[in-house]
């Protein structure tokens, strides 16, 4: 496989660690029967769906840096598309509900997902090629000669 491919498949598998880990956390909070909202869940689920915007597509333009923001946007669509099929799955979603409601859930989550984890897979690129302004962090343990 190409590094692109590769690099696809390491973010859509950190998006699916990331979908099956907010899903642990629903169950920690909620259990099978409901019940009031936790205040822990509350920040849990904002840094869950805050890294999962962001951190797929972050390490695809890490990892390939050609095509960076299109290759998280197919990380974001296609893991946007695998998350709401898999918390249908696992929470128990009548199919009935998918030709309506489910429809417009999914196209609405893989469209979020392309659009934030596109600009993680920017912020990848930039993060990666940015250069240490502490001149000590050097990879060669010596400071930069200076710019002329």
């Amino acid at each position: 496989m190409s590094q692109r491919a590769n690099a696809i498949a390491t973010g859509l598998g950190l998006y699916v660690a990331l979908v099956i880990a907010f899903y642990v956390l629903h169950r920690l909070a909620f259990g099978n029967t409901g019940g009031p909202y936790p205040i822990w869940y509350s920040a849990g689920e904002l840094i869950f769906n805050a890294a999962k915007a962001v951190i797929p597509g972050a390490a695809v333009g890490w990892l390939c840096r050609v095509r960076a923001a299109r290759s998280g946007a197919i990380v974001g669509g296609i893991g946007g598309l695998i998350e709401v099929l898999m918390f249908g799955v696992l929470t128990g979603v009548p199919f009935s509900e998918f030709p309506g409601r489910m429809t417009v859930a999914t196209v609405v989550t893989a469209l979020t997902s392309a659009f934030t984890n596109a600009i993680g897979g920017a912020a990848g690129v930039f993060l990666r090629d940015t250069k240490p302004s502490n001149n000590s962090m050097h990879p060669t343990g010596r400071e930069r000669p200076a710019a002329d």
